[in-house]
């Protein structure tokens, strides 16, 4: 018999400001819809490679209308919003460390994360950033992984990024919705409102 009780797996890296967005707006879905949701940490260059996908910001004229799309989704969904210039840092220590983390622990720290880059503007071109953010945060400091729990952490990153890649991903944020024995993806913080709705329809037995 099919699993009639849906979930929901958003992935996403801290370097996607639409992943920033989505994470905003994760919490109040899943209450929502009263519907358990898995944060998980992909490595979105790596996903980006694999998926032959090119990076947004290497394409002039959607470079130009993506900023100007991200202003106009963070007022219509009332969050604040900092832009951070493509390759201005490396978030793999940052997924790392969420990665080490489950459930509740690991929510609490991706969003801590994606508000202190995103939201308050942290230095992220200073060399501690990270523990900077998790004492800004009140986040303990050994969430910043040693050079070992960093390598393991990093290879089980890549390897749910490899079988996000083969269930159909090709970017953040995405949210891959299980129920009624189905796997559904959906891409996009604009898709959102799509995924809700196949859920009460998976909830009805459509």
């Amino acid at each position: 018999m099919a699993d009639e009780t849906p979930s929901i797996q958003f992935c996403f890296d801290y370097i996607s400001p639409y992943s920033y967005l989505a994470a905003t707006q994760v919490r109040t879905l899943a209450e929502r819809l009263d519907i358990p949701v898995t944060w998980q940490p992909l490595n979105l260059p790596r996903l980006i490679k694999l998926s032959g996908n090119l990076p947004p910001s290497t394409i002039r004229n959607k470079a130009r209308y993506l900023l100007r799309d991200l202003k106009q989704m963070a007022a219509h969904l009332n969050v604040p919003f900092h832009m951070i210039l493509p390759g201005a840092f490396d978030s793999r220590p940052a997924i790392a460390a969420t990665q080490a983390l489950n459930g509740a622990d690991r929510e609490e720290m991706a969003r801590a994360v994606f508000d202190g880059l995103w939201a308050d503007g942290i230095d992220y071109g200073r060399e501690d950033w990270l523990p900077a953010l998790l004492a800004a945060k009140g986040l303990p400091a050994d969430r910043v992984l040693d050079a070992d729990a960093y390598s393991q952490q990093m290879q089980a990153i890549n390897d749910a990024t490899a079988a996000a890649h083969k269930a159909g991903a090709f970017g953040a944020p995405t949210f891959f919705l299980q129920g009624m024995g189905r796997r559904q993806l959906f891409w996009g913080v604009d898709r959102m409102n799509y995924l809700e709705r196949v859920v009460a329809q998976i909830r009805a037995g459509q």
